[in-house]
């Protein structure tokens, strides 16, 4: 269980209903736990791996960008989110669609930033109380105001361009979204290696984020088949609405980690992450290196950058025969393997 969930459930009897809906768990511990003293728990996920977790121990799950909170909640329990600005389009989500006599209860870490994250709260709820302060965690709970503002996703999605090989791609973003908003600087320094490669045929953009790296090989008139695969349901919204921005064409996949991908590519290209909240993890690229290989064709290959700090060399090292570093600069390295083990 982790520390915010610990002091839910220091509270629980507190809850003003029996109809829980958790948005952003962090885990499934939670949810089992209010499940096993008898309340009706769904959860609302934008990480597929976790809808799937959820969704196996029975608890009804929505994978989605934005929550979902249904007519018979009484109660919804908010993990805080990584990002400011995520933050403000849930709350602003659930003031506008939760029902009037519904209480919202924000949870999260305190080197997260939850005390900060009170003065976003009280934009959209009233009144705002702390609950418990516990477990370096503090748990607000609070009621919708009066008068929610209308919520329209598109006052949060940011557009921003990107030129490759000449063409200039038009990404849409979401808050929740890596670099949101931005080109960030080891994209920038793969796409620059891009121009000198050739992929083709079957192309996985990993951890496709806004899908900046394959919508610009489209926009290059490259003749290629992509696939756009993440794990957050925000990701894939902006992949799917930067593909129609740019009537472009590309197969966009929930995935944990590789989990639902169907090779072979000849082509695995990723920028891949290694942040989770305020911690690093290196959970999910350490079992993409791992399996990446299994998903390649004969002569495929795979491409990645990566923050010259981290390990990502010697684990291709590990899996492939071939593996060069093609560029190193701005703190990245840039590096290309084939020829599985």
């Amino acid at each position: 269980m982790d520390a915010p969930g610990e002091v839910v459930l220091r509270n629980r009897e507190q809850l003003t209903g029996r109809v829980v809906t958790l948005l952003n768990p962090a885990s499934p511990g939670l949810a089992r736990e209010l499940q096993t003293a008898g309340m009706s728990v769904s959860a609302s996920t934008t990480r597929f791996g976790l809808s799937r977790h959820l969704e196996a121990l029975g608890i009804e799950t929505r994978f989605e960008a934005l929550p979902t909170i249904a007519d018979s909640c009484s109660q919804v329990i908010m993990t805080l989110p990584k990002e400011k600005d995520l933050l403000r389009m849930q709350l602003h989500g659930c003031a506008a669609f939760m029902p009037s006599d519904c209480t919202l209860w924000l949870v999260g870490e305190i080197k997260a930033g939850i005390k900060s994250a009170a003065r976003h709260l009280r934009d959209y709820f009233d009144p705002v109380r702390k609950l418990d302060n516990a477990r370096h965690c503090v748990l607000f709970s609070s009621r919708p105001g009066s008068n929610p503002a209308p919520f329209d996703i598109r006052d949060y999605l940011h557009t921003w361009t990107v030129e490759h090989q000449g063409s200039e791609t038009t990404l849409v973003t979401l808050p929740g979204v890596f670099a949101h908003g931005r080109l960030d600087r080891g994209t920038r320094v793969l796409l620059e290696v891009l121009e000198t490669q050739q992929p083709a045929g079957r192309v996985l953009d990993f951890a496709c984020g806004s899908g900046v790296i394959g919508l610009s090989l489209l926009s290059a008139g490259r003749d290629i088949d992509v696939t756009l695969l993440d794990d957050s349901a925000l990701a894939l919204e902006s992949a799917r609405r930067s593909l129609q921005q740019n009537t472009l064409e590309a197969n966009v996949l929930p995935s944990d980690g590789l989990s639902e991908a169907r090779g072979p590519f000849d082509w695995i290209i990723s920028n891949p992450p290694f942040h989770s909240g305020v911690r690093t993890v290196l959970d999910t690229a350490a079992r993409f290196f791992r399996e990446a290989g299994t998903f390649l064709a004969e002569k495929g290959r795979i491409l990645v950058v990566f923050n010259q700090h981290l390990p990502y060399t010697g684990w291709l090292r590990d899996q492939f025969k071939h593996v060069e570093t093609l560029v190193r600069r701005d703190g990245f390295n840039v590096v290309q393997a084939s020829n599985r083990l």
